[in-house]
């Protein structure tokens, strides 16, 4: 497979959705396949909140392979044999494109705090601009898990592109007031300051993304070895694999762009008029025991799109773990996806 990491640079001013603008922004993106002569294969790859452009494969500098790995690859479900598959990091995120630890206009001081405030549609708005540089004008197919699926959303209702289908997995018009005030509760973490604030932030979230069949099947109430504890306040198996997922999460992420990534997913409230601007035949995918975005949730998103006239499909799989079951390929996750892609 042809994998690649790569850097565009935009060095024109960006007006955001706040008002406020960015002199200039560069975006990191990752590329698996070969974009064909006619430029119409294409597929876009949107992350979840936490993710990166690293999907797939592991290039030198990787210390794994990509979060989606089993999904993109020659003769995989996103086959890289037949489609160009692309994955951006977004601005505000902490992974290289222009975000809180970026250097402010050239100079040696970072944004931080001064960071503007984004909105999904400025992701897509960025994103926009990278993929007319590559001359990529109609897109097979775009797929998003969670922060991933609003993007897909608000990419399909704008028509800037010919978008063939797309797949938003896990995601709906606007949150549910339980999701707000989950963010509300981290950001309000971050802000105490406290040394521990990131990794217990992220321990609270991660606690809406599993489901409790998954950890009572993954570590039912096993006590934790005591050679192998992550400190001593640790009892259970879950609270060892929990402290370690956040400490593991501490070297790669930092709370200005946690910040900014849950304000943009609180402010995105889809207005049901857009709805008649999309053309793209849609998949929505939904998990059992998704706390976040429920079966309910999503039945109501594909109501509100077929009275919109809206080709789309609603599919519910038990998954295996709640919300984050989009990153796990099950059997029956593969066959709806292939259903859908090659059909």
């Amino acid at each position: 497979m042809i994998h690649q990491r790569n850097n565009f640079f935009h060095g024109e001013s960006l007006k955001l959705h706040s008002g406020k603008s960015l002199k200039e922004f560069k975006l990191v993106y990752d590329t698996y396949g070969k974009l064909n002569e006619a430029k119409d294969n294409a597929i876009l790859v949107f992350h979840s909140f936490s993710g990166s452009h690293h999907a797939s494969g592991q290039l030198p500098e990787d210390k794994e392979v990509g979060w989606w790995n089993d999904f993109i690859g020659p003769e995989k479900v996103l086959n890289t044999n037949k489609y160009f598959v692309i994955c951006v990091n977004n601005i505000g995120s902490c992974y290289g494109s222009t975000g809180p630890l970026s250097n402010f206009h050239g100079s040696e001081n970072k944004y931080l705090e001064s960071f503007p405030d984004i909105h999904v549609v400025d992701w897509v708005t960025t994103q926009s601009i990278l993929l007319k540089s590559l001359g990529i004008h109609l897109i097979k197919l775009m797929i998003g898990s969670s922060l991933g699926g609003m993007q897909v959303l608000q990419f399909v209702s704008q028509n800037q592109f010919h978008i063939e289908k797309s797949v938003i997995i896990g995601a709906t018009p606007k949150p549910k007031i339980r999701n707000l005030l989950m963010n509300y509760i981290q950001r309000e973490m971050l802000e105490s300051g406290g040394n521990n604030s990131l990794a217990h932030a992220r321990m609270f979230s991660h606690l809406f993304y599993i489901s409790n069949n998954f950890l009572k099947n993954q570590f039912d109430y096993r006590k934790q070895d005591k050679k192998s504890k992550i400190n001593d306040r640790v009892k259970y198996e879950f609270e060892n694999y929990f402290s370690y997922q956040a400490n593991k999460f501490l070297k790669r992420f930092n709370k200005h762009s946690y910040i900014l990534m849950t304000k943009a997913m609180d402010s995105f409230f889809f207005e049901e008029a857009l709805y008649k601007a999309i053309k793209s035949n849609l998949l929505l995918i939904s998990f059992e025991n998704d706390e976040l975005y429920s079966y309910d949730d999503m039945s109501k998103f594909q109501t509100e799109l077929i009275n919109n006239d809206v080709k789309s499909t609603h599919v519910h799989l038990d998954g295996s773990r709640g919300h984050d079951s989009f990153l796990k390929l099950t059997p029956d996750f593969e066959k709806a996806l292939n259903n859908f892609i090659n059909n």
